[in-house]
């Protein structure tokens, strides 16, 4: 079973869509590895990573955004 995703082991970042002329938004996306993580997204657009879970890491988005 090479080359599956082993879920188990996901874990949650909250990026940052920068927009010139509107507000900022925040996603939650899940990766395998931090290296995975910073080969596709750019390191100023990173706001928090290494939850657990989906629900944490919105969770964590929501208090970084008020």
């Amino acid at each position: 079973m090479n080359g599956l995703l082993d879920f188990c082991k996901l874990r949650y970042a909250v990026i940052e869509a920068l927009h010139t002329e509107a507000v900022p938004e925040h996603y939650v996306i899940a990766y395998g590895s931090e290296e995975s993580l910073h080969d596709v997204i750019a390191e100023p657009c990173i706001m928090t990573s290494g939850f657990s879970s989906r629900e944490e890491a919105l969770a964590n988005a929501c208090v970084s955004a008020a």
